[in-house]
């Protein structure tokens, strides 16, 4: 199976979780960059899932529209992370929290027993400071994936 099948089933299975009601609202909006072929890097969230202990506490950092959250509707909680205001899928355990992932650390790390919480940034790009190295140092359990990669700060 090549990587491009792996990335197209986990698609697919996603896409079959997805609520039509979520997907209206979350398509329709103007300027969405997801469609049914395209829902994101979502092959990673879907391997994640699989081993992420389900007592865990998921906080996805940089969560986009957040579809993935599908993939964690049986975890103890999912936390989704996003300085956008978009339009966010959502399942019955999911928390949004529409702020920088810097704030969020900041503000709320305390809250979480970071024993049983796992944290994942992937393909969050250094808008605002290195998010890749704040996460690694802030969360025990972490999961940080950026292709590019590089730690430079391209917006002050």
């Amino acid at each position: 199976m090549t990587k491009q099948d792996i990335f197209e089933a986990s698609n697919s299975l996603l896409l079959s979780m997805l609520p039509k009601e979520q997907v209206e609202l979350v398509f329709k909006q103007k300027e969405c960059d997801i469609e049914p072929h395209f829902l994101g890097f979502v092959d990673i969230y879907e391997q994640l899932s699989k081993i992420i202990p389900k007592h865990f506490t998921v906080i996805d950092l940089g969560c986009a529209y957040n579809p993935q959250c599908f993939f964690f509707k049986d975890h103890k909680q999912y936390i989704a992370v996003d300085i956008s205001d978009c339009e966010k899928f959502k399942t019955d355990n999911c928390t949004i929290y529409n702020e920088s992932i810097r704030y969020f650390i900041d503000t709320h790390l305390g809250e979480f027993n970071l024993e049983q919480t796992f944290a994942i940034c992937s393909y969050v790009p250094n808008w605002y400071g290195d998010n890749l190295k704040m996460v690694r140092e802030s969360f025990k359990n972490v999961f940080v994936y950026y292709p590019s990669g590089g730690h430079e700060v391209i917006i002050p």
